[in-house]
């Protein structure tokens, strides 16, 4: 099997192929993938760790050897970079890094900034850091950064921050992880995850304590919830119903 790898940034993955189909997730930069399908201008992956399956567009990735994922160290919020002879790649947040440097087509890269080996041992120090780094980030469909983020790829980038690998869809996260019986024995990290009329799991935010959330819908904010759900004190109402919460450490 050929393996392939994203050599930008952080690109989007489509539910087709086309440029005004659906963004159903992001690819990150070095991010390994299999190609399922060969369009025109698209290509359709199954990204290795996630299984997660999409479009991508032709030219934003190329041939990698696999050398062994290396799961313990991401790219800290401070940032890095990875730059080779003839081009230099901002790198994100909780971006994978596999080793200090990196084959990706012709391209030979040298990483360099601020990386982070991933521990549970100092969630503590850093869970407040991560809410303070992506509070007031825009909400988009999909999107798994900074610059724009869905729901369950908040949850997805705070556990990779400490080294916990979750899916991609909140329905997905909901699955796995030990149910926290009672409101008051929340801890923080916990994910609650909230269910729409039909009794579909459709949004996870990460708990701050018992009693406070923070969670992207329209930008990642911190409200209270209760056994209700969610509320807004800015609509002065419930906006999620909450369905379950999970613990996974």
């Amino acid at each position: 099997m050929s393996i392939y790898a994203c050599n930008l940034s952080i690109v989007p993955l489509r539910a087709e192929s086309s440029h005004r189909s659906e963004i159903v997730s992001q690819v990150l930069f070095g991010e390994n993938f299999e190609i399922l399908e060969e369009g025109i201008d698209f290509t359709r992956i199954r990204l290795l760790e996630s299984k997660y399956e999409g479009w991508i567009q032709k030219h934003q990735f190329a041939p990698v050897i696999l050398a062994g994922v290396n799961k313990n160290v991401i790219v800290d919020i401070y940032g890095a970079k990875a730059t080779s002879d003839s081009r230099t790649v901002n790198l994100l947040h909780g971006t994978a890094i596999t080793g200090n440097t990196l084959n990706i087509g012709e391209e030979h890269y040298t990483i360099v900034g601020a990386l982070r080996e991933t521990t549970l041992a100092d969630f503590e120090t850093e869970f407040p850091k991560l809410i303070q780094y992506y509070v007031n980030t825009p909400y988009m469909w999909g999107g798994r950064s900074i610059f724009g983020i869905d729901c369950s790829g908040f949850s997805q980038v705070v556990y990779r921050h400490f080294g916990v690998s979750l899916l991609r869809d909140a329905y997905q996260q909901a699955e796995s992880g030990i149910t926290v019986d009672f409101l008051t024995e929340i801890k923080a990290g916990d994910l609650a995850f909230f269910d729409n009329e039909a009794g579909k799991i459709t949004h996870v935010g990460v708990m701050i304590d018992s009693e406070t959330i923070i969670h992207a819908s329209g930008r990642v904010r911190i409200d209270k919830m209760d056994s209700q759900g969610i509320f807004n004190a800015e609509l002065n109402r419930y906006t999620h119903n909450l369905r379950i919460v999970k613990r996974y450490f």
